[in-house]
């Protein structure tokens, strides 16, 4: 067992990392003295009216596509920055009244190209040969659609917000694309209906756009107009590196009207309940509707999300909650616009704070809250993008688990309340502010917040936050508009900035959040305190020994009291090595100083109160996923509080064909204290079959020691018609204690819904 100890103790931040990280802040404003790096002129288009019809098949043989001269200049994001793709492309575009056409011919060994998987929007298609297109309707370099569509016919869309920082894989829209392998290249058709896009009207219309494509194999990706390779593969959705398509004539934006209704009829049965089996059925719907050529408004009746698989589980070995990502369609759809928070999170890192987190609606101790009706309104008006949401649940109590009547879980029901406007300044550069609201017949609970994003450089990022919250009951009549009892305690504030290029990157930040600070609507990591972070990374690019890239550097994290006393210190070292293959291999050191006022339950066992200083050591592989077989594997092995952990993580996936694939996972963690050990396993796996572009299946089952439920999730989706599904949804839970296997409860559903355009 791994067994050392660094020594750094102390009640108050020493002088030196206060500086350290107001100078990584400080830094952020010098002139940049990097190495230059020389940038191309940003290209521009045309493209080609035409009044023929054209079959979206993947054969580019119609007269039309003959006559567009053809873009054939690809430049590398990465490996080599700026130098001509090495596998030679062609690009065309065309337009007619209603749709926008692409077509695409990308030259290669056939026999080496990666094409195992054609699902629609699966992750596994990143892994892939790829093209990709960008549309930047506005204009304004912020925000962007983005397309993704491989070999075998896979289809990707998303919606790119914060100049390429954020990314929505939930947008969807309806359009056309159809692929084919060839001899030496794959071609793509791709049409794009004018009516599925929001943009300004205006005689002549210039947009920004950028397209490319990525070579698995080689681990190879560029662009017609090219980020730095400090971006990597999100490089290609950095808005501020977009060329320019000028000219379409005579295009107006459509006030769409769609309407999708469903029906759900299923069944469903609680082992503890004597009701037996009960049969359900449900209807309901979603219409969209474009209020104004920018502005759209999206509206729900009886709310259901049969088709959602479940949260996966987590482990968890601290002490704050954990924070699992929406998976709901009508809360992602235009979701980027109410993004408003710090900052932070990622794989295994929740954020500090959002001020809106929807998975607070219609979901609570983790019981779904039925949802009578909710509606969104998103878009943008000349500078300003808007952003208005309403939802309304019904109320619910729940007393068929044998609880007694004075523990009965109960929720009223409650409206739900967002606007969002922010407006663009500068080049790259927006201000805005948010206003949430919970309402019960008690009590409400209210968010008001201001930020901004300031952009002077492409290399330079400065962001910051101020909120404060309301609450108080309804009956209070001595309270204003806001509400009675907000004090300084109930205000967050955030200020941090970030600079990097292909050699250096520097981060540092300052939060602050008050004890009283309740966003009922949000997500709040740690209530009460202060905090500083610094973070400093050096990326050299050896190109020797197969080695790409190198990305090392440490990271400060302090997190203090409101009287200014260290509560939390960590101290993080990282080496992570990229192969040329894409492969990857990572090392971290983290110390760990921590000030415990309060004891706390991890997985059933007390941890006390009182100082701590623990290390730990980490070691990561990830191979590549362009591979038949490729995954990741992750150790750890050192000191916990007053103790030692060794965890063991794997997670994997096997894709013999584009048809069927294999993700096992598992996460092991035995904790060793004084008197007592315990583990913290989760272990898992989905397997997939795609029977064709349009229809698949996936089986989803995991099990925790944290809850000792197995539970499984059997799914079909049937794409019938563009915009039109069918989903079969099973849905089995198990008791997993004292040895045995018992069926808690089951569920079965079978969803349709019609797209209509009318």
């Amino acid at each position: 067992m791994l067994n050392f100890t660094i020594n750094v103790q102390f009640q108050k931040p020493p002088r030196w990392t206060t500086v350290l990280i107001l100078l990584c802040i400080a830094s952020l404003f010098v002139p940049i003295i990097a190495e230059a790096q020389t940038e191309r002129e940003p290209p521009r288009m045309s493209a080609q009216r035409i009044s023929e019809e054209i079959r979206v098949d993947g054969v580019l043989d119609e007269p039309a596509w003959q006559n567009v001269e053809p873009i054939r200049e690809l430049y590398q994001i990465q490996p080599d920055e700026g130098e001509p793709v090495t596998e030679p492309s062609e690009v065309r575009i065309m337009y007619d009244d209603k749709k926008l056409y692409f077509g695409f011919i990308f030259y290669d060994e056939m026999d080496k190209i990666v094409a195992n998987d054609m699902r629609r929007d699966s992750p596994g298609l990143r892994s892939n040969d790829y093209g990709f297109l960008l549309l930047d309707t506005y204009n304004d370099r912020r925000n962007a659609v983005f397309f993704r569509f491989t070999p075998m016919g896979g289809m990707e869309d998303a919606a790119v917000s914060d100049s390429g920082s954020t990314r929505n894989g939930s947008w969807d829209i309806v359009w056309e694309c159809r692929c084919k392998i060839n001899e030496d290249n794959w071609t793509v058709e791709i049409a794009i209906p004018f009516n599925q896009l929001r943009f300004e009207r205006s005689d002549t219309m210039d947009w920004g756009i950028n397209f490319g494509r990525e070579i698995a194999r080689k681990n190879e990706i560029g662009a017609w107009h090219a980020a730095p390779k400090t971006y990597g593969p999100l490089g290609k959705y950095r808005t501020e590196y977009f060329g320019t398509l000028e000219g379409l004539d005579g295009i107006s934006p459509s006030r769409n009207l769609e309407l999708l209704p469903y029906l759900l009829p299923g069944a469903s049965s609680v082992s503890e309940t004597e009701n037996g089996t009960e049969g359900v059925f449900e209807a309901g719907l979603d219409l969209k509707y474009g209020v104004t050529p920018n502005l759209t408004a999206d509206l729900t009746f009886n709310t259901d999300f049969a088709q959602v698989e479940a949260d996966q589980e987590q482990v968890n070995l601290t002490r704050f909650s954990l924070f699992f990502p929406e998976q709901r369609p009508f809360f992602l759809e235009g979701a980027s616009i109410f993004d408003v928070g710090i900052p932070g999170g990622g794989p295994g890192r929740p954020p500090p704070l959002l001020l809106f987190y929807s998975r607070q609606i219609g979901l609570a101790a983790g019981r779904a809250i039925p949802i009578l009706a909710g509606g969104k309104m998103t878009g943008k008006i000349g500078p300003y993008g808007i952003g208005i949401l309403n939802v309304l649940t019904n109320t619910f109590e729940d007393d068929e688990t044998g609880i007694p009547e004075a523990d009965m879980f109960r929720e009223p029901r409650t409206n739900y309340s967002v606007v969002r406007v922010n407006r663009d300044i500068l080049a790259g550069s927006t201000v805005g502010g948010i206003f949430v609201n919970k309402q019960d017949t008690d009590a409400y609970n209210r968010t008001a917040g201001l930020d901004f994003s300031y952009r002077p450089t492409r290399e330079i990022d400065v962001k910051g936050l101020w909120s404060r919250t309301f609450e108080s009951d309804v009956s209070d009549i001595s309270t204003t508009s806001f509400g009675s009892q907000a004090t300084p305690k109930s205000n967050a504030f955030y200020f941090g900035a970030n600079w990097r290029t292909n050699l250096f990157q520097l981060d540092g930040s300052y939060t602050d959040i008050g004890e009283d600070f309740t966003p009922e609507v949000g997500f709040v990591l740690r209530k009460g305190v202060r905090r500083l972070q610094g973070f400093a990374q050096y990326t050299p690019w050896p190109r020797k020994f197969g080695i790409r890239e190198i990305r090392i550097g440490p990271e400060i994290d302090l997190v203090l009291t409101r009287e200014n006393e260290l509560e939390t210190q960590d101290i993080t070292f990282d080496t992570e090595f990229s192969l040329e293959a894409g492969d990857s291999i990572g090392f971290q050191l983290k110390n760990t100083m921590e000030n415990l006022e309060n004891e706390f339950i991890l997985e059933g066992e007390e941890i006390p109160s009182g100082e701590y200083n623990f290390t730990a050591f980490q070691a990561s592989i990830r191979s590549s996923s362009s591979r038949m077989i490729f995954g990741e594997v992750r150790l750890e092995l050192g000191q916990f509080y007053h103790g030692n952990r060794s965890g063991l993580l794997l997670d994997a996936t096997f894709r013999p064909s584009a048809k069927f694939s294999i993700e096992p996972f598992i996460e092991f963690n035995r904790i060793t204290f004084p008197e007592t050990e315990f583990d913290a396993n989760v272990v898992g796996g989905r397997i997939g079959y795609s029977f064709s572009t349009t229809l698949f299946t996936k089986l989803f089952a995991q099990w925790s020691t944290d809850r000792d439920v197995l539970a499984a999730n059997f799914l079909v989706n049937y794409i019938y018609r563009p915009g039109s599904d069918f989903y079969l949804v099973f849905n089995q839970n198990y008791d997993t204690r004292d040895g045995g296997v018992e069926l808690l409860d089951w569920t079965v559903v079978g969803k349709i819904t019609y797209w209509w355009n009318p």
